[in-house]
């Protein structure tokens, strides 16, 4: 095995129904439309939110990570979309593996894409699927509504054809039979491979922990003001991070008792919304080309730093960067022409992914 598979259940609940899935027909590869947002970020969120939605793996840089036992249906498409149906003869949620791309923020986006491809690899392997025929777009199944995994790939030079194509050399060159599973055996009856003990902390979190969970708590901890000055996010639940969990349940009005439970994890959350609310970039109205100049430029390439698009310094000068920024935005969206001028549809959905 090339890449170590992490299985980290989320409880039972809206999001993990633990129904099974009589057969697994497809993939479909999504990504998670959060810049930043990492593997765990979305494993503990769903654990703790329990919405009506779901994927089966998110992947980063550092994880793969199985949230939903394969042999289980997650609910990654909605069941009103007749694609699916018609691509395969069945519903995504009945038939297929959902699989999360992680990107943004600190992300190492060639680390994490690595392990996207192989993962798809892996379960083309394992369950004798065809990458060319069995791989399919969220954005193909709702093209209306979703633009995924496009909204990672394409601001990095990867065409959806690239990506199928090093799924099938990494199938080629990474697999010979170890992670196949017979076509004719139902998922059901088949125990999940690899056996990858999950390394999450049970709550609630407290003095003595440690991993990747501490350390993403610690992370939003200082995003919520807490400064945590001699140790800052180094995944070790220690005296300061004691401290700052304290400071930040008294200033919030939580009991006091340095323990990070579900309802410091949600004011956490809730903060944290709100801080990046009150931060967020108005962008402006009319129009702009290459050649302009000025604050409502200014306020554009800020937006769309913050989405990843890098348009280059932020001065206020719609160059040939920001032109170019602008272009590979419009580019992962069907509906959005790819001209590299900013107008009212650009902005439209430029603000929709920045609430996001």
């Amino acid at each position: 095995m090339r890449y170590t598979i992490t299985r980290d259940y989320i409880r039972k609940g809206n999001a993990r129904s633990g129904d099974r899935i009589s057969k697994v027909r497809f993939i479909v590869s999504h990504d998670t439309g959060n810049p930043g947002s990492t593997a765990y970020n979305n494993r503990n969120y769903f654990d703790r939110s329990q919405p009506s939605a779901s994927a089966h793996t998110f992947i980063d840089d550092k994880y793969i990570l199985e949230i939903i036992p394969l042999n289980e249906k997650a609910w990654h498409v909605r069941y009103d979309q007749p694609v699916d149906n018609r691509l395969f003869g069945a519903d995504s949620n009945d038939a297929a593996i959902g699989v999360e791309l992680c990107h943004g923020g600190s992300i190492d986006f060639n680390e994490a894409y690595k392990r996207y491809v192989w993962y798809h690899a892996y379960l083309c392997d394992r369950f004798d699927l065809n990458p060319r025929e069995h791989i399919v777009a969220h954005s193909r199944l709702d093209p209306n509504r979703r633009s995924d995994p496009q909204n990672a790939l394409t601001p990095r030079g990867i065409t959806w054809n690239k990506f199928i194509s090093d799924v099938v050399s990494s199938l080629a060159n990474d697999f010979k039979g170890t992670s196949k599973v017979s076509s004719a055996a139902p998922a059901s009856t088949v125990e999940p491979i690899p056996q990858v003990k999950g390394v999450s902390v049970s709550l609630p979190l407290k003095k003595g922990d440690n991993g990747q969970f501490v350390k993403e708590v610690q992370q939003d901890l200082i995003r919520a003001g807490i400064r945590l000055p001699r140790f800052g996010a180094d995944g070790d639940f220690g005296d300061e991070t004691e401290k700052g969990v304290r400071e930040f349940q008294r200033k919030h009005g939580l009991s006091v008792d340095g323990l990070v439970g579900t309802q410091t994890l949600s004011k956490l959350d809730e903060v944290i919304k709100a801080k990046k609310t009150t931060t967020s970039i108005k962008l402006p109205s009319g129009t702009l080309r290459r050649g302009d100049r000025g604050e409502n430029v200014r306020k554009v390439q800020q937006a769309l730093k913050q989405l990843n698009f890098n348009p280059g310094t932020v001065d206020g000068v719609y160059g040939a960067r920001t032109q170019d920024a602008v272009r590979r935005f419009q580019s992962t969206f069907a509906a959005l022409t790819n001209d590299g001028v900013y107008g009212p549809n650009t902005r439209s959905y430029m603000e929709r992914q920045l609430s996001k």
